[in-house]
């Protein structure tokens, strides 16, 4: 049996850019034979202890995000919604959402991707609010989620605590500074490669030998 290849993928699904990498590696991961290990990560954590800026305090990132937000969905067919990505979206945050992501993952780990996928799609394209738990709790429903009284209730213990943070460290011990932010091992040099954002995929592709067919393949 091949091997596959193993991609951490750290995110967090207040970042839009962070949707179109999480979309971009899941239609190649089964082409490229990718292992993809969703982490949910505390942005705002890995920003401040990076000593990034975030768009919200950049006027120049702001304005550029608010077009290119819009022209990366269009280019990958994504139902985004340019009037959901302001600054009430950016200053509610997204803790309350992120720790429920982070109990999937470590108790119903197969339903993480899905989970994640209904978040963006409640935040960016319905435009709702992803800290409310009832909005939490439709995602979670709409990702067939088992249990969610249980999901919502264990979301809030020492465990999920401790994976997030763990999480979040791991990406710093790697030098993240935001999201999207991926590492891979490289098959010829056997060294941790990192990259940062959604348009780096095709240079993922290149590391582990693999044709990219840009954003919105037809395979």
């Amino acid at each position: 049996m091949a091997l596959r290849n193993k991609v951490n993928f750290y995110y967090d699904v207040l970042s839009p850019y962070a949707w179109y990498g999480f979309e971009t590696l899941c239609r190649y991961q089964d082409v490229w034979k990718l292992d993809l290990i969703l982490k949910p990560v505390n942005i705002k954590r890995i920003v401040g202890e990076s000593g990034n800026s975030p768009a919200s305090q950049n006027e120049y990132k702001r304005d550029m995000m608010l077009h290119d937000t819009q022209r990366v969905a269009d280019m990958m067919s994504l139902p985004y919604n340019t009037s959901s990505y302001s600054m009430a979206t950016l200053e509610r945050g997204s803790a309350a959402c992120m720790k429920n992501l982070v109990a999937c993952q470590i108790y119903f780990p197969e339903h993480l991707e899905e989970m994640s996928r209904q978040s963006w799609l409640g935040l960016y394209h319905k435009n709702i609010d992803i800290t409310d738990p009832k909005n939490i709790r439709m995602f979670a429903e709409s990702a067939r989620v088992p249990n969610v009284d249980e999901l919502m209730e264990l979301s809030q213990g020492p465990e999920t605590r401790s994976q997030f943070i763990a999480n979040t460290q791991e990406a710093l011990t790697t030098k993240c500074f935001g999201v999207p932010w991926m590492t891979v091992e490289n098959p010829n040099s056997g060294e941790t490669e990192t990259l940062f954002g959604h348009d780096r995929i095709e240079m993922l592709g290149w590391i582990i030998g693999a044709q990219y067919h840009g954003k919105n393949p037809k395979f």
